[in-house]
């Protein structure tokens, strides 16, 4: 019994586990696909190198026997397709990670599997964290009489967008920079 209930800590703590580096994975720089990836990976590198739980395990009665024909074909058959599922795997989703630029997301909503905007109860200027990519938009001002007139946002998805500069704005480079990401939220995103 001790050694079954010692199991199931084990599995338990592995449980607990998975559902931690989840929540992790909902802050940014924190890809919950890379958690999930390597648990898929690890189940199946674990699938084709398996070593098989003694019966003791189980407390049967035919513990001191040796395997039959049937239950060494059995592993031999879990061990060979294990490994070629996990080699399989590997290839496949090497190819889709390979062919694409890094730089985009080919799956856009996906991105709330991976990242949540923090906390969610308050509004889009107070979060702590955002998960857009408004952090990458680029601007060029247009000067009148020494004070900036308009901007020229390029937006992360490409587009342009043209705003005039308000009187309530920083009039200074920098401090239209920091306000970019929100201008970017304001009138690039969706």
């Amino acid at each position: 019994k001790g050694t079954r209930l010692s199991h199931a800590r084990v599995l338990l703590v592995l449980a607990i586990d998975i559902v931690v580096n989840c929540l992790i994975g909902l802050t940014p720089f924190v890809d919950n696909f890379t958690h999930l990836g390597g648990m898929v990976y690890g189940f199946l590198c674990g699938l084709g190198t398996i070593q098989l739980v003694s019966p003791k395990f189980f407390q049967k009665e035919d513990a001191n026997k040796s395997p039959s024909c049937c239950s060494r074909s059995k592993r031999f058959f879990f061990r060979f397709f294990g490994v070629l599922i996990s080699l399989a795997g590997i290839v496949v989703s090497s190819i889709v990670l390979m062919s694409g630029d890094g730089e985009t997301n080919p799956c856009t909503s996906c991105t709330y599997m991976s990242c949540i905007a923090f906390p969610p109860w308050t509004n889009q200027d107070n979060k702590w964290w955002y998960c857009d990519d408004c952090a990458r938009a680029t601007a060029t001002g247009t000067m009148e009489n020494g004070v900036f007139s308009s901007l020229n946002i390029t937006c992360p998805n490409g587009m342009n967008e043209v705003l005039k500069v308000e009187e309530s704005w920083p009039q200074d480079e920098f401090g239209l920079e920091g306000m970019l990401p929100m201008l970017c939220r304001e009138h690039c995103l969706w």
